[in-house]
């Protein structure tokens, strides 16, 4: 066999491989759509002492980010309001829509950095990395976490989440993959007293994002 025959060869190889890979991280958008269903729904409108109430989402939202499984809800203790968004793909997408692409605007300051918290669960702490973005609009501020989740990956990289999707299809894992973002607003200028505010709730809730995400 000449050369120009091995060349063909390898290209056909290489083709093949590069339909294989595609195949493995494609997702139907609307596809297993009563798992994700199944699977947000464990996540209770009452969390401890907090008491959710779903919000409204037009149908584009789910279009745009082609799944059903989707969870918008305020959960208040006391006076103190959450919003909790969890986007969750049973087939998942190799890439999500980064929050900050859809908190910033006309008038409004994002600033991005990276966090690590420690959560308290059952005499154990666990050490989380999340993202932390601090949304300005005037007098109004917000602080919004938010992580990734693909199997036992939880984390803030986004990076590291492409590996997990990878390595859970390629091994046959749960393919499932998530995005949890919850915010609060700053009162009165405290960002500690708000950053506390979210830890708390994300105590109650990382056990659900365990086992059901």
């Amino acid at each position: 066999m000449g050369i120009t025959g091995k060349k063909y060869i390898i290209i056909l190889i290489l083709f093949a491989l590069s339909a294989l890979v595609v195949n493995y991280l494609s997702y139907e958008p609307f596809g297993r759509t009563d798992n994700g269903l199944e699977a947000i729904g464990m996540i209770p409108h009452t969390i401890g002492g907090w008491r959710g109430e779903d919000l409204y989402l037009d149908r584009s939202v789910y279009e745009l980010l082609e799944t059903k499984a989707i969870i918008h809800r305020n959960y208040t203790l006391n006076d103190t309001t959450i919003l909790l968004s969890v986007v969750y793909y049973p087939q998942t997408k190799v890439d999500f829509h980064a929050p900050e692409s859809c908190l910033g605007g006309k008038g409004i300051r994002t600033q991005s950095s990276v966090k690590r918290i420690q959560l308290d669960q059952n005499e154990r702490t666990v050490d989380l990395d999340i993202n932390m973005i601090l949304r300005e609009q005037g007098q109004d501020r917000q602080i919004v976490y938010y992580f990734y989740k693909a199997g036992p990956f939880i984390g803030n990289s986004y990076i590291k989440l492409r590996f997990a999707v990878a390595f859970n299809k390629f091994s046959n894992r749960e393919k499932s993959g998530s995005l949890v973002r919850l915010s609060t607003p700053v009162i009165h200028g405290d960002r500690e007293e708000a950053s506390r505010k979210l830890i708390s709730f994300l105590e109650q809730l990382y056990p659900y994002v365990v086992k059901s995400l």
